[in-house]
């Protein structure tokens, strides 16, 4: 009898991963990994990794120390520069938390790991494999958001951006690529659709040089909602769980407050708890 693929999909958010870091600390700590098909958007592709890389059961401590670091700054956006410097907390991050890529790649047998990003010519999403020789950039390009992040990030010569403008949850791509039982990781509560958001509009006006992305970014609306149609009318063939937090997480985008992200890291725990009651 054939297997049947199992794959774990990890919703963007920014801070609000840390609701996602508890439910994949959950997981480690049961020794939970069932999924053949790994897909992570933006902050969800760092959940991803550190739940592949398995080299801790408590991974709240990366979110928190992009907290503590001087890594936003608002004002920058009156003289032109990156809002959220995700250069520099990447080169800071590897020195405490390096990433054992040897490690990974062991980890990964059997398995397959695709980081989202948006190509910026096309408008369309892209689905990659971290290389070892260009992990960083490739991490950075999956959070890359126009108007947050000034510096430009290059793949192969070509511009790229935030793998939540083109696919927010890949849940239609999971299913394309083999997966019958997907469970996703979101980082807002199940009853949430997604309503036209003025800073789309500024990021499309921002970046109106790539019209294609601009598009992509004033649709992003419709995309995130397709998405979840999808998600709630799956075919007769693929069995979808969602594990999403019991209401609006405090923790937003930006947050840096230590003590809102600890309280939603363990409403992660909680939520991950509570779906391995039902697996195991």
């Amino acid at each position: 009898m054939q297997k049947i693929k199992k794959a774990l999909l990890v919703e963007g958010g920014g801070s609000r991963g840390v609701f996602s870091f508890g439910v994949i600390d959950s997981f480690i700590q049961a020794s939970y990994n069932p999924f053949d098909i790994h897909l992570g958007v933006s902050n969800g592709a760092v959940v991803q990794l550190w739940y592949l890389l398995a080299v801790s059961h408590y991974n709240l401590d990366k979110m928190l120390f992009s907290a503590s670091g001087d890594y936003i700054r608002y004002s920058n956006l009156f003289i032109n520069k990156s809002i959220m410097n995700f250069e520099k907390l990447y080169e800071d991050a590897n020195k405490v938390f390096p990433i054992d890529f040897d490690r990974l790649q062991n980890n990964l047998k059997g398995k397959t790991f695709h980081v989202v990003i948006s190509d910026a010519d096309t408008g369309k999403p892209e689905y990659i494999e971290l290389s070892k020789e260009n992990y960083i950039n490739q991490m950075l390009a999956t959070g890359s958001l126009p108007v947050l992040m000034k510096n430009p990030i290059y793949l192969q010569g070509r511009r790229k951006y935030d793998g939540g403008i083109t696919d927010p949850i890949p849940v239609q791509k999971a299913y394309e690529m083999g997966a019958k039982e997907i469970v996703i990781i979101r980082t807002y509560e199940q009853t949430f659709i997604r309503k036209t958001k003025l800073e789309n509009y500024i990021a499309a006006f921002a970046t109106r040089s790539y019209p294609q992305l601009a598009k992509a970014l004033k649709e992003n609306t419709t995309t995130y909602n397709s998405a979840l149609e999808f998600i709630d009318n799956p075919p007769d063939d693929c069995k979808i769980i969602q594990i999403c937090p019991p209401q609006r997480l405090s923790t937003k985008r930006a947050t840096t407050n230590v003590n809102t992200m600890k309280a939603d890291y363990q409403i992660g725990i909680s939520c991950g708890k509570k779906f391995l009651e039902k697996e195991l």
